[in-house]
């Protein structure tokens, strides 16, 4: 493949585009184009933005509709792109919607060795469409050599970052490039990994298949198949490599040419020996892809072809990068991960997925020695150099556990991170709970004063600030007297008389039951809004003006 962000600007739709930043990226290969408006780059978005979708030397059409003047949310999508694997950015609308591109989204793009090109300004009368149909024409007549299948493909991967190279990212690009659904399976034809075309389409082929009284021969005449009304043609390429790998192409409509098929067989046998790290642990990272998507069948076939013993696992860790890179975060967490569980644990299943390193696991250990282990895993993260944040799900049962467990972490870290600010590791029903205090503050204004009603009573008649010292017994020292006295600098005793004022003001004790719940959840609120006044959450920020903290 041979058509370059230096080709799109001699297209006739991009005539006056400019490539204002990110000038090494002219020689790089473009493989297809999207549109992004939809642009809000927060965690609750990320399934926008997943690794494993958003890659491929792919270039992307945007007016930035949405957030034409937050810069910080402009960048951040440039990020996440150029992390993905894309190559570069089209800006349509500057100076109409937009109004002006900012240094700042330029010095990111030439740190990214991103393109951004800037369409026509002030000019309302251009059109997304002219630019997509020029730029696929392009692609799709230089996709017409299959000799150049397999250099494409490979030289494509291997641009990526590191974490991607793997062979579902092959797999992926080699679906795309054909239009046909892909399924490789090991030599008993148990699946192991299937895309299917399109992308979104929810198909059953990989259950059909395996229905069929009699599979084409390798290499041999096609056969066929009929699934939920639609007929396919299959073709099949044993690979040689490794343990006995099957690829079987499905393709609806038009027909595909031996010579590509024999070619797409080559792509996979070599992206297997280049990028697998052996087949077992492309299948590992299949296993945690399973269970993180509550794949409950493909989970068990995969564990069965492994000898993994999933049903002992009811513990998850995620370790959460910070301001460190990410790709070098993903690669020295997930080591020092591995090595930290191995050993310690009956079994372990461990890898990366959206960004996080995520671990599965058997715990044989006591309560406390969990404890320990978290924070000798925080220590060596610190030792390392890496800024993260690590949080430890237990009592799991099944994939769908599991699965919700991760999404509230993603959704609620940040607001985590306020209501315990230094934490280095957190357990997952900490999360949950601040899920369900981000659920209070959606209700409103009034349910947002009932909830936090309650510290009205340590305000009045007094200077001393009870509230935050309550803040910093129930959430920092987890009612600990020594260890709020640390946090506040201030001798033990004090600390124990400002809770005997707050419990005569009370007319109960702080740390009873049920009322010891609602204190707890008010003085998480109290941060939140807290945060939420000093500008330092997007989504909390001027959310109720009116709440004084």
């Amino acid at each position: 493949m041979s058509v370059t962000v230096e080709d799109l600007l001699r297209l006739p739709s991009l005539r006056g585009a400019e490539l204002v930043a990110g000038q090494g990226a002219g020689k790089k290969l473009v493989s297809s184009i999207s549109v992004l408006e939809y642009a809000d780059p927060s965690v609750l978005q990320a399934e926008l933005f997943r690794n494993n979708e958003f890659f491929g030397s792919e270039i992307v059409i945007t007016g930035f509709m949405n957030i034409p003047r937050d810069v910080e949310a402009q960048c951040a999508n440039l990020r996440r792109l150029a992390d993905a694997g894309e190559v570069g950015l089209i800006l349509f609308y500057v100076g109409v919607f937009m109004p002006e591109v900012d240094p700042r989204l330029m010095a990111l793009a030439d740190e990214k060795d991103f393109a951004l090109i800037v369409m026509p300004r002030g000019r309302m009368d251009l059109r997304y469409s002219d630019v997509i149909c020029e730029v696929m024409e392009a692609i799709f007549k230089d996709q017409n050599d299959s000799g150049l299948l397999v250099s494409d493909i490979l030289g494509r991967t291997a641009l990526l970052p590191e974490h991607q190279r793997t062979l579902d990212t092959v797999l992926k690009l080699l679906s795309d490039r054909l239009r046909a659904t892909v399924l490789l399976t090991d030599g008993a034809l148990r699946p192991l990994n299937a895309v299917p075309w399109p992308r979104a389409e929810d198909t059953r082929l990989p259950e059909a298949l395996r229905s069929l009284e009699a599979l084409p021969v390798s290499g041999g005449a096609p056969g066929s198949l009929q699934s939920e009304g639609r007929s396919y043609t299959i073709y099949r390429q044993t690979l040689s490599s490794g343990p006995a790998l099957e690829l079987f192409l499905l393709k609806e409509g038009a027909p595909l040419p031996p010579d590509l098929v024999r070619r797409a067989g080559e792509v996979v046998h070599l992206a297997s020996s280049i990028w697998s790290q052996g087949h077992g642990r492309v299948v590992m990272s299949e296993l945690v892809r399973a269970i993180l998507r509550d794949e409950p069948v493909k989970m068990r076939r995969l564990a069965e072809l492994f000898h993994v013993d999933v049903a002992s696992m009811h513990a998850m860790w995620v370790l959460r990068c910070g301001r460190s890179d990410p790709q070098t975060f993903q690669a020295e967490g997930l080591e020092l991960m591995r090595k930290l569980l191995e050993g310690r644990c009956s079994a372990v299943v461990a890898d990366c997925y959206e960004g996080d390193v995520v671990a599965f696991l058997a715990w044989k250990g006591r309560l406390d020695e969990m404890r320990d282990l978290a924070e000798d895993c925080c220590a060596r993260l610190e030792a390392a150099g890496l800024d993260g944040r690590l949080i430890v799900g237990q009592n799991l049962a099944t994939t769908a556990d599991v699965r919700r467990g991760y999404l509230t972490i993603r959704a609620s870290e940040a607001d985590a991170l306020r209501i315990w600010p230094g934490r280095r590791w957190f357990s997952l029903e900490e999360m949950a709970f601040t899920a369900s205090c981000r659920e209070i503050l959606q209700q409103g204004e009034a349910e947002v004063q009932r909830r936090t009603a309650i510290l009205q009573w340590l305000r009045t008649g007094t200077e001393t600030d009870l509230v935050g010292t309550l803040a910093v017994y129930f959430l920092d020292a987890a009612g600990s007297l020594t260890a709020a006295a640390a946090r506040l600098f201030v001798h033990k005793d004090t600390v124990k008389y400002r809770i005997q004022q707050a419990e005569q003001r009370l007319g109960y004790p702080v740390d009873k039951l049920p009322e010891a719940v609602a204190l707890y959840t008010a003085c998480a609120l109290e941060r939140l809004l807290s945060g939420a006044e000093l500008g330092q959450s997007d989504n909390l920020s001027g959310l109720f003006p009116t709440v004084s903290p």
